[in-house]
């Protein structure tokens, strides 16, 4: 026996489910195809609270990366494994097809600011500039005529842009926003201090052969600079100078999942062998410091003296057992490493996936719900 429903109820129910549907918005999947695979990460939001939604990382073979129609059988399964909702997407080119520079031109009254952005671009770039696709961040918006201005210049070739942006259109998903790294690390970080904050902090993203010295000051980006250092000259040094190969070398600096694991029963010998790693290694990293103590003058002096709080490590080296602890005997600077996910709700649901490499991942699928944008 069934029993019909009141008429007005039925009349209500549409109205009920898209209340409903309302107070809970998707945000977009942030994707970033990295070494160590496709990484996807997913908030919702309801009210003010941003939850993690759903995470991934899959492995990305090399099949994939070339045919749109392997990654998009991929992508599909992976979404309906992990529960992504929609296709809209959030996603960058790999580092090494973006230059990053930073720039400085004289603002002149009646002088159109992109103009001489484009012209001092033109300088410092050997190639016609018409082959790029140019996008650039006031870093010292206020300034009075004839005052220094300051740009973040982040530019890629036109030609790799349009191929990464129609492979992922056949791939079936709906790019919103293509980005530089560093603009979602700077939001992610941006939210996990609150976005009101007003402190100077600095990110350090270390990747295979490049490293992202960051610098923000409240929710400005002010400063970034990429130097040649990286996983690969590290491991480079280690063999070299221990006779090992690369595997070996790898090994000993175990992954940061690993580490958590581990370090609380590690033993002295285990200790003493990282210890030794890092010695050798060190000759290496006071140049990495030398290029972080100019990050940190520069900060001070574009903020009226106020020093840099906090210095946080992503990417491949972070994962690297004793790499906060190493870091932070260099420097007088409070040290750790980026946890994506610390902060959010529902992270527990999602401790598989604490690794430090998601962090761009993690910043790109927070656009549009924050402030930071």
């Amino acid at each position: 026996m069934t029993m019909a429903l009141p008429p007005n109820l039925v009349q209500r129910i549409p109205a009920i489910i898209g209340r409903r549907k309302a107070a809970i918005q998707y945000g977009p999947i942030g994707i970033d195809v990295g070494s160590n695979g496709l990484r996807l990460v997913q908030f919702k939001q309801s009210g003010d609270d941003v939850e993690l939604s759903a995470s991934a990382l899959v492995p990305f073979p090399d099949e994939a990366k070339r045919s749109a129609k392997q990654a998009r059988a991929l992508i599909k399964q992976t979404f309906r494994k992990h529960g992504f909702v929609g296709r809209d997407v959030v996603t960058c080119l790999q580092p090494e097809d973006v230059k990053i520079m930073m720039i400085s031109y004289l603002h002149k009254a009646g002088k159109n600011d992109e103009e001489l952005i484009v012209q001092r671009i033109a300088e410092r770039v050997d190639d016609d500039i018409q082959n790029y696709v140019i996008d650039f961040m006031m870093v010292r918006p206020q300034v009075k005529d004839e005052q220094e201005r300051s740009v973040l210049v982040a530019m890629a070739q036109h030609e790799k842009v349009i191929n990464y942006l129609e492979y992922l259109r056949e791939a079936g998903l709906a790019v919103k926003v293509l980005e530089i790294e560093s603009t979602a690390i700077h939001r992610l970080v941006s939210v996990k201090h609150g976005c009101d904050h007003e402190a100077n902090l600095i990110t350090v993203s270390m990747g295979y052969a490049r490293t992202y010295i960051t610098v923000l000051s409240g929710r400005r980006l002010i400063y970034e600079r990429d130097i040649n250092f990286g996983e690969q000259q590290l491991i480079e040094l280690l063999c070299k100078e221990l006779d090992l190969d690369e595997h070996e070398a790898r090994t000993m600096l175990v992954s940061y999942k690993e580490n958590l694991a581990t370090d609380i029963g590690r033993d002295e010998q285990d200790i003493s062998i990282t210890n030794a790693l890092y010695s050798v290694l060190k000759p290496q990293f006071m140049m990495l410091m030398e290029d972080i103590n100019r990050a940190l003058v520069y900060a001070a002096s574009e903020t009226r003296g106020m020093p840099v709080e906090h210095i946080y490590l992503t990417n491949l080296v972070a994962t690297w057992r004793g790499i906060e602890n190493f870091i932070d005997s260099l420097i007088d600077v409070p040290v750790s490493v980026l946890l994506p996910f610390e902060g959010f709700s529902n992270k527990e649901a999602f401790q598989s996936d604490i690794d430090p490499r998601g962090a761009v991942a993690t910043g790109m699928a927070l656009h549009g719900l924050t402030e930071v944008g």
